[in-house]
Formats: structure tokens, C-alpha cells, sequence
């Protein structure tokens, strides 16, 4: 029975060896290499020793990171899908200085390939696709008619 424990332990050092997880994604790929549930709990507990996995840190970095690159809803979404809890989340996100218009730029500069004239040669319908687009990506609608807007006037 020892032996199991130790393999588990293992399995789990590895799996964070080149990846920070969340507790709930090292739970999963320990199940995925089919531990048992008690092999499991004894793997956890031993990196959590370590402080292999913290799940507050890892929001926290991981909100830092992408800070730049994605908006704050998306960011929300995707610690929710690592099943971060909320208050995790949020304490994440209280704590960086927000302003996702950074992030938004480089999403309007993508779709429009660098072209300020972009949005003046398409159609209303076409406009609102692209619009829709920033939309779904976690963007408010006023921060997106605002960078537009200076975008278009050559401010960013």
C-alpha cells in the first residue's frame, strides 16, 4: 500500500514539474492515470506541504499574466474553468490594477491587420460582426466603441 502512496506522490511532482495546476487539475490528471481516490488525497496533501499548488497563488499569477493580453471577464472564465474558487477569483482580480483597454488595442489591431481605415470601407452588418467578436471576448461594449473610436483617429 506504501508503494502506491509514493507512486502517487510522484505522479504528482511530476505532473507540476513543468506546470503550475490548480488542486482540481492535479486531481484530475491524477484520475486520468487511474490513482485512487485515497492515493489521490495522500498526493495532494504531500505537495500542499510543499506549497506545490495553491490555488490563491495561482490566480494571482495567472490574473498577472494575462493581464495585458486578456480581458478581466475572460479571465474570470477561464480560473472558473480550472475551478478556482470565487472568492479566490476575485481577491485575484482585486489586486492587479485593471485597465483591459491594453488588451483590447491588441485585439482590434489583430482584426484589423494594422489598417485604421478598417472599419470605415465594411458595412453596418460587418461592423457589428467585428463588434460582436470583441464582445464575446469579455470586452464592454463602451470600452470597445472607445478604442475604436481612438483607434480610428490614430490615438493608440
Amino acid at each position: 500500500m506504501e508503494e502506491k502512496f509514493n507512486l502517487g506522490r510522484k505522479k504528482a511532482m511530476a505532473i507540476l514539474l513543468h506546470n503550475d495546476r490548480t488542486e482540481w487539475e492535479l486531481r484530475d490528471k491524477l484520475q486520468q492515470h487511474g490513482f485512487e481516490e485515497e492515493v489521490i488525497e495522500d498526493a495532494i496533501a504531500y505537495v500542499e506541504s510543499f506549497h506545490y499548488i495553491d490555488d490563491r497563488r495561482y490566480a494571482m499569477r495567472f490574473a498577472e499574466i494575462y493581464k495585458e493580453s486578456r480581458s478581466i471577464q475572460r479571465i474570470r472564465l477561464d480560473l472558473q474553468k480550472r475551478h478556482v474558487d470565487d472568492l479566490l477569483i476575485e481577491e485575484a482580480l482585486e489586486n492587479i490594477d485593471w485597465d483591459d483597454s491594453m488588451a483590447l488595442r491588441k485585439e482590434i489591431r489583430k482584426l484589423t491587420k494594422g489598417q485604421r481605415d478598417f472599419f470605415d470601407r465594411m458595412s453596418y452588418q460587418e461592423k457589428q460582426k467585428y463588434i460582436a467578436r470583441l464582445y464575446r471576448k469579455g470586452f464592454r461594449t463602451d470600452s470597445i466603441f472607445r478604442e475604436l473610436e481612438s483607434y480610428r483617429n490614430g490615438n493608440t
